[in-house]
Formats: C-alpha cells, sequence, structure tokens
C-alpha cells in the first residue's frame, strides 16, 4: 500500500449573506392580511429582518415588536420599500387599512419617488 499527502485547501472564510434585490430592510413596510374572513390588510412597517432581507417583526403603533407570522393571515405578503417612495407620504401609510391588497399597492405607487426638481420620473 502506498499513501501520498495531498494538499488540502484552507477553509475559506464565511461570507455574509447579501440581500436579494428587492429585499426588505428596517424602515420600509410590509402588507399583509390581517382579518382573511372580511379580507382587511394592513401596511406594517419593518422593525427587524434577518441577514437575507425577509421580514421578520413589524412595529406596533404602540412600539411594540410584533413577529410578522402572527400579524398575517395569508401567505403572500407584499414588501414596499422606503427608497423607493416619498418620505413623508410613505411614512404617512403606516398602520394604514385597505380591503384589497391592489388597493394598497395602487396608493404606494401613487406616492413613489420624485426627482430634486419635484416630478415624478418617466416609467
Amino acid at each position: 500500500m502506498s499513501a501520498e499527502i495531498l494538499p488540502f485547501p484552507a477553509r475559506p472564510a464565511p461570507v455574509p449573506p447579501v440581500p436579494a434585490p428587492g429585499a426588505c430592510a428596517v424602515g420600509d413596510m410590509v402588507v399583509t392580511c390581517i382579518n382573511v374572513t372580511v379580507g382587511l390588510w394592513c401596511a406594517w412597517p419593518v422593525a427587524e429582518v434577518d441577514g437575507d432581507g425577509v421580514v421578520i417583526a413589524v412595529s406596533a403603533r404602540d412600539g411594540r415588536r410584533i413577529g410578522v407570522d402572527r400579524v398575517n393571515c395569508q401567505p403572500t405578503v407584499y414588501g414596499l420599500r422606503a427608497a423607493d417612495h416619498q418620505p413623508a407620504a410613505f411614512a404617512a401609510m403606516r398602520w394604514r387599512t385597505w380591503r384589497e391588497p391592489g388597493d394598497a399597492l395602487l396608493d404606494f405607487a401613487e406616492i413613489g419617488p420624485v426627482d430634486d426638481a419635484g416630478a415624478r420620473p418617466a416609467p
């Protein structure tokens, strides 16, 4: 029997997770279903995300942090980035409710970004 010593590569340094494009961050919002019986959807401010940008907790009106799985009645969650919207109008949408998620998305689309001159960029 013969044996040969082979060079073993060093263990690579761990690579920190990179959030996916469009992943949420603290300060963004999610629109979730809070009552499936009556079809009620609410915009929640994001309080905590994991390393991949997945929302873990949202902020309640009184400042408490609530697990997003506790306020969501359906598997569908819409993430909305603060950087893609006018700051004051975006902040005013916190805890607002809608009967349809499409209505919420339309309302957020209406407060899209503006350029330095105050004009909305062309689509």
